[in-house]
């Protein structure tokens, strides 16, 4: 195998079964675990059109770029002329497997895996691609607490299907007991209610230990004290008739955001954990032998899901509860980026808070904590539409995008409005383009008008308060606001710090730190004149994926390389130039990659390496 593929050390078998084989691979070139699906060759040869129709679903899976979608990195030919797919590496466990130990998830685990999966769908269903085949053993949760839903499009891909949700033989995509009714029936369209109907199928099994048949004991009846509204979620989900079923992962995702705002049981460390011998489940096929993580040679992890101390403080200087009111937590199974997630539930009287909510993030040694609400979040973490993702930043009256906006982010708003510039569509950069596809770069050769614009848009389209963030702010952000003196200043004016960088500070910046020019621009055009950071790879000629280097102790990503983000303010009283921070991919001298370091540009200026991040102001 190694020989077939080898740009990739394979390091072990992790399944085997009808559809093929499923290796654990180091990515040579990224240095990153992956694993890679070989596809039989039983597939292609009683079906002439499977190879075409693989790559066309790959291409669609490759496009989704969600935190609660397993990402699918390359596909192709090996040398032996086998298809295979590479994708995100998943060290962990799946649903299934989860309860094939535990019979039952606690009632909260539940909810929050299902509402990840929500916002899975939701994403994928926004862009028309519809999963068919949502079930425990496709939910995977990783060590770090993520919950990913993967195999989006295989079902599809490895039968011909027609309009209906039936093969060209007559076989039904999916599995069995969380297919929808319409699937079932020749001649019946299949469309995004489908994955409905399985979610709720597969939350009355987390719930109850049981897959529901016929005329099925509702939830509430069979655990004491469940809150009846659950019953309520489940049968609508799985009604018979789609169209009085919810319409949309949203629309189900919010009645289950309804019940957050009642209180939920502590979860403890011992009713949720990974087994210690699990099985990368995220890497199966269908029909696959699994092999246990102990036996591949693989140590088993120390188990997850340990609730944090409780808080001592409230959250951003509020006044602090007593003991008696410190809200009860748990850890909710979603981690982007560093930072995971807490439901908090507060004491009477309190902002109840719903599914999406902060918990201790580790950045280094340092942890710092903050409360979120997913409703545009007075305190603490949101998601919006777009799957951009906003976390608090104590200090200011705004929630900070977590990364850059997105390539894929500005091609919505440009799909849905007028009379935008085109320059922004051409990412490429030192004549090159982006090393792997941009929906998950920042976008570039946008100006500060053009910011301005994305933001008025997704402040409309949402009903919120988006804009671009002003230099205190940012400084703020990178953690250097102490060092600076704000009154009766400007940009250009104000105190600038020449010690602290966005790493901390040490000079040559620590492998990791961040995306500068470096020895992969140079080997990427080994004529160009350009200088670069000499002994430091970050493995990016031009742009990285957002989201690719280690977050502040806020949560926060690129603050420092990758691209320029325009600020709201001028640089000077004369109004003549607005003010970028962060620097980018093609910088390499301490002075520029200073926390503090300011860029200047005209508002209408645009090139390949400043972009922007949003923040969302608070209500």
């Amino acid at each position: 195998m190694q020989a077939l593929l080898p740009q990739y050390e394979i390091t072990a078998l992790i399944g085997r079964g009808g559809m093929g084989a499923v290796y654990k691979a180091r990515q040579i070139a990224m240095d990153r675990p992956v694993a890679i699906k070989i596809l039989s060759n039983l597939l292609d040869e009683t079906d002439a059109s499977f190879a075409e129709r693989f790559k066309k679903e790959a291409r669609a899976m490759g496009r989704l770029m969600h935190p609660c979608i397993v990402a699918a990195f390359e596909f192709g030919t090996a040398a032996n002329g086998l298809l295979y797919i590479v994708i995100e590496f998943i060290e962990g466990t799946d649903v299934s497997r989860m309860l094939a130990q535990q019979k039952r998830l606690p009632t909260a685990h539940a909810m929050a895996i299902t509402a990840h999966v929500l916002d899975a769908l939701a994403y994928a269903h926004e862009r028309g691609i519809v999963h068919r085949d949502i079930k425990p053993a496709n939910i995977m949760v990783g060590y770090d607490g993520a919950v990913k839903v993967a195999d989006f499009g295989l079902a599809k891909m490895t039968s011909a299907e027609s309009q209906s949700g039936l093969t060209q033989s007559g076989t039904a995509m999916g599995t069995l007991h969380y297919m929808a009714p319409e699937a079932l029936m020749l001649g019946t369209s299949v469309d995004h209610r489908a994955d409905i109907y399985a979610v709720g199928v597969m939350l009355y099994q987390m719930l109850t230990g049981k897959v529901p048949h016929g005329l099925f004991e509702l939830p509430s009846l069979q655990i004491p004290g469940l809150d009846p509204r659950y019953d309520l979620i489940i049968s609508k989900a799985m009604r018979e008739d789609r169209e009085l079923r919810y319409q949309s992962a949203l629309e189900m995702r919010q009645a289950l955001d309804a019940i957050l705002t009642q209180p939920v049981a502590v979860a403890e460390a011992k009713d949720m954990h990974v087994p210690a011998a699990p099985m990368m489940a995220s890497h199966s096929l269908s029909g696959s032998k699994k092999q246990p993580a102990s036996q591949q040679g693989f140590a088993p992890k120390p188990h997850a899901y340990r609730p944090p101390p409780p808080a001592s403080s409230a959250p951003f200087g509020k006044q602090a509860m007593s003991p008696a009111l410190v809200w009860m937590s748990l850890l909710v199974l979603a981690v982007f980026g560093g930072v995971a997630w807490l439901v908090l539930t507060p004491p009477s009287g309190q902002q109840p808070v719903d599914p999406m909510a902060l918990k201790e993030l580790s950045a280094s040694s340092n942890k710092t904590r903050v409360v979120a609400s997913s409703s545009a979040g007075k305190t603490g973490p949101f998601i919006n539409s777009l799957g951009m993702k906003f976390v608090p930043v104590p200090g200011t009256e705004v929630l900070f995008g977590i990364h850059e906006v997105r390539y894929a982010d500005y091609a919505s708003y440009a799909a849905q409005s007028t009379g935008v510039d085109g320059t922004w569509s051409d990412q490429s950069a030192d004549g090159f383009m982006p090393a792997d596809r941009p929906d998950d770069h920042p976008v570039t050769k946008v100006s500060w008008e053009d910011a301005k614009k994305f933001c008025a848009w997704l402040s409309q389209k949402e009903g919120k308060s988006y804009r671009l963030p002003t230099d205190q702010e940012w400084s703020i952000a990178v953690g250097i606001a102490g060092q600076e003196d704000w009154r009766d200043t400007t940009p250009a004016t104000v105190y600038k710090s020449q010690e602290h960088f966005p790493w901390g500070d040490a000079w040559p910046p620590p492998s990791g730190s961040g995306n500068y020019s470096d020895q992969s621009r140079q080997d990427r055009a080994p004529n160009t004149t350009a200088k670069y950071l000499e002994n430091y790879h970050d493995g990016f000629p031009t742009t990285a994926p957002v989201m690719s280097f280690k977050p502040n102790q806020l949560g926060l990503f690129d603050l420092g390389g990758n691209v320029w983000e325009w600020c709201e303010d001028w640089y000077e009283k004369d109004r003549q130039v607005r003010v970028l921070r962060g620097g980018s991919w093609n910088i390499h001298a301490p002075d520029y990659m200073l926390s503090s370091c300011r860029g200047q540009s005209p508002p209408g200026f645009r090139n390949s390496i400043s972009g922007f991040r949003v923040v969302l102001q608070r209500p």
